[in-house]
């Protein structure tokens, strides 16, 4: 066959494919690779970019509730009267997501602070976003908006962080910290949190 016949050729095939003559089959996409597609997930109001929503252990395909870390039960499919369930599993069965050593170091916990304190922290991975929350009696749960990022020991500082309202407290005060830290992975950002560190106002 000749050049110009070719050349003729993939022209025409371009023209028709353009028109809409002939459809071009679209790949459904499964940004999470949990054998879910996006439109799945939308639907059924999971995470498209995270294979375990609910972060219990189970891919959200294989969950009994996907939405409900409290109930990690693989997903049953009853099978039509007279069908012959298949003897292997076709879905890869997900590991659980072991959560990494994350932990404020500084204040101590019981340990009297000021009104504006350094908290400081170890755990996860090198580059991971860190946040602060303070949790007070009149206040509630307020996150603290200086962000900070581990280094690649894992160590990590937030500085100047505002722990009690501009009012003021009395002596003995109470209030509660805690990191939240984001670790963006293929697939999804997954979220740690650290233990609860306790503080009063001195």
């Amino acid at each position: 066959m000749r050049l110009k016949h070719i050349v003729v050729i993939a022209l025409i095939t371009s023209l028709m494919l353009v028109s809409g003559c002939v459809q071009q089959d679209v790949a459904e996409v499964d940004s999470d690779g949990d054998g879910w597609s996006d439109e799945q997930e939308l639907k059924a109001g999971t995470d498209p970019e995270n294979k375990d929503t609910d972060s219990d252990g189970y891919w959200d395909p294989l969950d009994g509730d996907p939405l409900d870390p409290e109930i990690p039960v693989p997903r049953v499919t009853p099978s039509p009267a007279g069908t012959v369930q298949p003897t292997s599993q076709l879905t890869p069965t997900p590991t659980p997501v072991s959560t990494p050593e994350f932990e404020i170091t500084s204040p101590s916990d019981s340990g009297s602070v000021p009104r504006l304190i350094d908290v400081k922290g170890h755990g996860g991975e090198p580059g991971a976003e860190i946040r602060i929350h303070v949790c007070t009696e009149d206040e509630g749960d307020r996150l603290r908006f200086n962000v900070g990022y581990s280094d690649d020991d894992g160590n990590w500082q937030l500085e100047d962080i505002r722990i009690w309202d501009a009012k003021g407290y009395p002596m003995g005060e109470e209030a509660v910290i805690y990191a939240v830290m984001a670790v963006s992975e293929p697939g999804g950002t997954h979220i740690y949190r650290s233990e609860n560190v306790t503080v009063f106002f001195t």
